[in-house]
């Protein structure tokens, strides 16, 4: 997966508006993302990140985030990798 082009979007919803704030400083998927990656202890693709905050950011706002290839991007089949910082 790491050797593979990856042309990959992950976005806060679709075409419907989207929440810019949630009770605090960010937007539901924002304080999502952030949760997510704050909690990671190792590697993690996107896909895994995705499916780790979809469904929080869908009970907290009327939005449902997306994540799809890019069409006619060169995308190979890779993936994001998130790695924790030491």
């Amino acid at each position: 997966m790491a050797s593979k082009w990856a042309r990959v979007a992950i976005t806060s919803g679709g075409l419907e508006p989207v929440a810019d704030k949630g009770g605090g400083e960010n937007s539901p998927f924002a304080k999502a993302f952030m949760d997510v990656l704050g909690n990671n202890k190792a590697v993690m693709d996107g896909t895994t990140l995705f499916s780790k905050i979809r469904r929080p950011v869908m009970v907290n706002a009327e939005q449902t985030p997306q994540y799809s290839d890019v069409r006619n991007a060169g995308h190979d089949g890779g993936d994001f990798l998130f790695v924790r910082k030491k």
